[in-house]
């Protein structure tokens, strides 16, 4: 932790945020004087990863010792920044977790993800990623129980039809944007390209490929920096997958591709630039697999309401060459940038989570040495809907599917599990506007 210390020393940080990312993708953690992240013990209770989006707590001890124990944070110096919107010389760093042996923990997300790495690693082989983010700028909305607006741009108009790709429509939130791009240019996040998306007060931004666990990082913190950047600017900034009836979802596609390490080519591409036995194999386990991901993909109770109306949305596992009806599209592109985008997971996943359970799939494609079906030219939306309709038919293909389980931990798939299925009872046992409105008089 030298070249920490001379960076803290340097930019005389006081102190530093110390972030945890949990099962939902939530920042947990603490702030720490900077001394403390270099020279002292840091600990969290490791029952952050059992609370659940309502505030509830895991009460199986089977999962969680009873006592409530401690975890060490980790510090992983690589994540350090200048947390930019601070008064105070403050700083923030992505933290692993480990037991008080030392030991990974076999619970955390970011944990998750690099046993995922290792295992291609183990094979000579390096995921590359890059991910699209879709989000809604919404007007502030303190009362749950009234429907979210899209923002008012700088005109003092409020956008009410779609203005798809219109550069007019993105100079309504210039002022974000330029926030946006300075905090993310703090945490050296490198953006690809912003539109207005379908959506009203609906933005897309684009992200340069690189390593899957800085991405990953790149996009925990990027959530963070787009509703701090709205806030400032007098609304919110929402990665809800569905946030608004009658308007279109927000995904979070994610390219991918597996670069071998020795050589650096593409393992998707042969070298006449047609495609690689080993690229059919990987979209060949995308397929069969990602019913059994969904859970990791569409991991709220709101995710399945984006699938219903198939704007815009993937509605099965059929691959297609630059068909983007597909769940999973493969652009036209030179042999080295040959890739496969996973056009099926929501915004609200938690962005570790996300992309370890397609490189899983793809992982398993590969060791199974399976084959996809044959490419979709027509439109994927009028064939069958194939993917799971709910949270609960995502989790019960999970707990189906022993492969994953071994990949992933049986005890992560168990806490994934017990937190979710207390997110769906608590929304199982809350009476919606929509039943008050249609079914008292009615029924």
């Amino acid at each position: 932790m030298t070249a920490a210390k001379e960076w803290l020393d340097t930019n005389e940080i006081g102190l530093v945020e110390c972030l945890v990312p949990d099962i939902n993708g939530v920042s947990k953690g603490k702030i720490v004087p900077a001394e403390d992240l270099v020279s002292g013990e840091i600990r969290l209770p490791e029952a952050v990863f059992g609370q659940d989006v309502v505030g509830g707590w895991c009460e199986d001890h089977d999962l969680f010792d009873v006592a409530d124990i401690d975890m060490l944070l980790a510090p992983d110096a690589t994540t350090l920044v200048l947390q930019p919107w601070s008064n105070a010389k403050t700083a923030q760093c992505i933290c692993d977790c480990e037991s008080l042996d030392g030991a990974p923990s076999n619970i955390a997300p970011r944990t998750i993800l690099r046993n995922v790495l290792d295992l291609f690693q183990a094979k000579e082989m390096r995921p590359v990623i890059a991910q699209e983010a879709e989000f809604y700028l919404v007007e502030r909305n303190p009362d749950p129980t009234k429907p979210l607006e899209a923002a008012v741009g700088v005109s003092g108009r409020q956008q009410k039809t779609p203005r798809s790709f219109q550069m007019e429509a993105l100079s309504e939130f210039s002022p974000f944007l330029e926030r946006l791009y300075e905090y993310s240019a703090g945490h050296e996040i490198v953006t690809a390209g912003v539109v207005t998306e379908m959506g009203c007060g609906q933005l897309e931004v684009n992200f340069r490929h690189g390593d899957a666990l800085a991405c990953a990082d790149g996009m925990f913190n990027f959530k963070r920096i787009a509703r701090q950047a709205a806030l400032e600017q007098g609304y919110y900034a929402t990665f809800i997958s569905k946030p608004m009836s009658g308007q279109p979802g927000s995904a979070m596609h994610l390219h991918q591709s597996v670069v071998d390490v020795s050589s650096k080519n593409n393992v998707f591409s042969n070298k006449d630039g047609g495609h690689s036995e080993q690229f059919y194999a990987y979209l060949g386990g995308l397929q069969k697999y990602t019913p059994n991901v969904m859970a990791f993909l569409a991991p709220n109770v709101n995710s399945y309401r984006r699938f219903e109306d198939a704007e815009s949305c993937p509605i099965n596992t059929e691959w297609g060459i630059d068909n983007r009806t597909t769940g999973f599209r493969v652009p036209r592109s030179s042999a080295d940038a040959t890739r496969v985008e996973n056009r099926i997971p929501g915004s609200d996943t938690n962005p570790y989570l996300a992309v370890a359970a397609c490189l899983a799939c793809g992982y398993l494609g590969m060791q199974e040495d399976l084959r996809p079906s044959e490419p979709t030219k027509e439109s994927a939306w009028d064939l069958e809907h194939t993917l799971p309709r709910t949270l609960r038919e995502s989790l019960d293909l999970l707990l189906d599917c022993q492969p994953l389980i071994d990949l992933f931990g049986e005890r992560f798939v168990n806490v994934f599990v017990d937190l979710k299925l207390r997110e769906l009872a608590a929304f199982s046992s809350t009476v919606t506007a929509w039943e008050r409105e249609h079914l008292v008089f009615t029924t």
